[in-house]
């Protein structure tokens, strides 16, 4: 994969800085969200903040498993550092050295922490569970990381969560399905989720133990006024129906761990699809999104942020 344009690459870094873990959500598969984490991490290179990244589960493989395609490499630079399965090192372009091994099991073998002494693209098999994800940013960071970039999917959240990560980028593109509008539409739905407030100080509180779902809503039954708490964004798996029943009896939906939405980056290609235009997606999400940073990184089109 070749560079990812100077200026947008740095915009995404800059908007990282002062964030120990960022997770870097993809809202489908194909959507850009690998393309995003390795413009950041090449960005964050050139500085003197050394990254470490890691995945919920497997990525930066070669090749898509459903459609065969051709994927974004998960690229790294000397001085980084990565959490993998044992067995994509052997299988990897870098030349790295190993700093820890973690108790962590995947069928590709033990997670290792390892220090990149050569550039080079490597298949990333992290840990599935949120605890473990957690425990690995942590050794990451005992190694010397100052920034920790986290990749997954939004359907696997748990990763992106406060109790994990500082802060989300979200990938969006055509890949997600739809016209322009449903793109924007289903990136705002996953935005809201993100950007879900503390709770107010005095309001008539229930607190959710667990995942919030359609069932568990159900068995609430929450009161007009009520405001519903749950621990972060991951937390929360309501259908689009039970998050409108909400707004019409007047419930409000808040967090003990508020997160940060860093950036949304836009792709408006998607593998056997026509796709849009790069200039229609990005402007439409720019609209939609007022004051946070968009990005697309590759037609190199950067708007808002501070």
């Amino acid at each position: 994969m070749g560079s990812v344009p100077f200026n947008a690459a740095e915009a995404l870094a800059a908007a990282l800085r002062g964030t120990r873990r960022a997770a870097f959500v993809g809202l489908a598969k194909n959507v850009g969200k690998t393309t995003a984490l390795v413009a950041a991490a090449e960005a964050l290179s050139r500085s003197e903040l050394v990254a470490g990244a890691t995945s919920a589960g497997r990525d930066g493989e070669e090749f898509d498993a459903i459609t065969g395609e051709r994927k974004p490499r998960f690229r790294l630079w000397p001085g980084q550092l990565v959490a993998s399965a044992a067995a994509c090192f052997a299988a990897s372009e870098i030349d790295s050295e190993i700093v820890e091994r973690l108790p962590f099991h995947t069928r590709f073998g033990t997670i290792e922490v390892r220090r990149v002494r050569r550039a080079g693209a490597v298949e990333v098999v992290g840990p599935s569970t949120a605890q473990e994800l957690a425990g690995t940013s942590t050794a990451l960071e005992r190694a010397g990381a100052r920034i920790v970039l986290l990749d997954g999917a939004f359907g696997r959240r748990a990763f992106a969560g406060a109790r994990v990560a500082g802060g989300v980028v979200l990938s969006i593109g055509a890949a997600v399905g739809g016209n322009v509008e449903r793109v924007v539409a289903r990136a705002l739905a996953a935005a809201d989720l993100v950007r879900l407030p503390a709770a107010a100080s005095g309001a008539q509180q229930r607190h959710v133990v667990g995942a919030l779902t359609d069932a568990a809503l159900d068995e609430i039954a929450p009161a007009e006024g009520v405001t519903l708490i749950v621990d972060d964004f991951a937390s929360v798996f309501l259908s689009a129906g039970a998050l409108e029943r909400l707004r019409t009896d007047g419930v409000v939906l808040a967090v003990r761990h508020p997160s940060r939405l860093l950036a949304v980056t836009t792709n408006p290609t998607a593998p056997g699809a026509e796709g849009f235009r790069a200039e229609e997606l990005f402007e439409a999400t720019v609209k939609a999104f007022p004051g946070v940073l968009v990005l697309d990184l590759v037609a190199e089109l950067v708007a808002g942020g501070k």
